[in-house]
C-alpha cells in the first residue's frame, strides 16, 4: 500500500473537505494510513485543519470508520504514536504525541456512543493516557511557524473522554485526579488555557461520583504542597508553579460559581488563594 506524501495528502484531504469523497471511497485504507503516518506533521495546516478535522468528520460526524478499524487505530496510537520522542522537549515529535491524544479522544468519544471497545482495549487506553501525562515534558502551546502543539490541553480533552466512559473503573478516579493536579503543579508556565481544559475532567470526576471532599481537602493542602516544592525548585521555577496553581484555582472558582454546585469547594478556594 502506498503512503501518500504530505503534499499529496493535503490535496486529497482538501478535496474531501470540500465535499468530494469519491477518491476516499476507493482508497480508504491508503488515505487513513497516510493520515496516521502524518498525524504529527509540523505543517499546521495539514496536521490541524486537514488531518484532525477529517478524522473528526469520519469518526464523529459521518461515522464512516468501522469499529474494527477504530480499534486497530487505537492500538497503533498506543504502540507507536503516543510516546513518540517522549524524552524530547523541543522537537517536532510533540506534534505527533499531542495530536495522537486528540485522535484517541475522538475514538473514545465514539465508544461512549456505540460501545465497541473491549474492556481490555479501553483499559490499555486509560493506562496509556495516564502514563503519557506523567511523562510528557514538552508543554509548549503555540509554536511559531508550525501552529499548536498544546500537548497538555489536548491530553486533558482525552482524559475527559476517558472519564465520561462507563467502562472506566471508579477505582481509577483517585489516580486520575492526582494526574490532573500534577499538571497544575508543573514548574513550566502553562499560559494557553491548560487550566480551563483540566477543569472539564475534574468536574467530570465529580459527575461520575467522586466525593467533592477529595478536592476540598487537596485545595486546603495546596499551600503546604507549594512549601514542599519550594525546597527543591529554584526561585523562578517555584513562582511558575505558584502562577499555575493560582490560575487554576481562579478558573475553577469561576466554573463552580457558574454551575452553582459543590458549594464546599468554593470557600476553600478563596481561603487558599489568600494564603498564596
Amino acid at each position: 500500500m502506498n503512503v501518500l506524501s504530505e503534499n499529496e495528502l493535503k490535496e486529497v484531504l482538501q478535496v474531501m473537505k470540500d465535499g468530494d469523497l469519491t477518491y476516499y471511497e476507493k482508497n480508504k485504507e491508503a488515505i487513513l494510513t497516510s493520515m496516521v503516518q502524518h498525524i504529527g506533521s509540523p505543517d499546521g495546516e495539514l496536521r490541524d485543519r486537514l488531518i484532525y478535522t477529517m478524522f473528526f468528520c469520519l469518526i464523529i460526524e459521518q461515522k464512516d470508520i468501522d469499529f474494527d478499524k477504530m480499534s486497530e487505530l487505537l492500538e497503533t496510537s498506543l504502540d507507536s504514536l503516543l510516546f513518540h520522542g517522549i524524552e524530547e522537549t523541543q522537537s517536532d515529535a510533540v506534534f505527533t504525541r499531542a495530536f495522537t491524544t486528540l485522535f484517541m479522544a475522538l475514538i473514545l468519544h465514539r465508544d461512549v456512543e456505540e460501545d465497541f471497545l473491549t474492556k481490555d482495549q479501553f483499559r490499555q487506553a486509560a493506562e496509556g493516557l495516564i502514563r503519557y501525562l506523567q511523562l510528557e515534558n514538552d508543554t509548549r502551546g503555540y509554536v511559531e511557524g508550525k501552529g499548536w502543539a498544546h500537548s497538555i490541553a489536548h491530553a486533558a480533552d482525552a482524559v475527559d473522554e476517558l472519564i465520561a466512559n462507563p467502562k472506566l473503573d471508579p477505582a481509577l478516579f483517585p489516580e486520575i485526579f492526582h494526574v490532573i493536579i500534577h499538571q497544575i503543579m508543573r514548574s513550566e508556565v502553562l499560559a494557553h488555557d491548560e487550566d480551563e481544559r483540566f477543569i472539564n475532567p475534574l468536574l467530570r470526576l465529580l459527575e461520575r461520583g467522586m466525593d467533592s471532599e477529595v478536592i476540598h481537602r487537596h485545595v486546603e493542602q495546596l499551600p503546604h504542597h507549594l512549601e514542599e516544592c519550594k525546597q527543591h525548585l529554584d526561585e523562578e521555577k517555584f513562582w511558575y508553579v505558584v502562577h499555575n496553581v493560582k490560575t487554576f484555582l481562579k478558573s475553577l472558582y469561576v466554573r463552580l460559581n457558574e454551575e452553582q454546585r459543590h458549594d464546599l469547594i468554593q470557600p476553600s478556594i478563596l481561603a487558599t488563594l489568600k494564603k498564596l
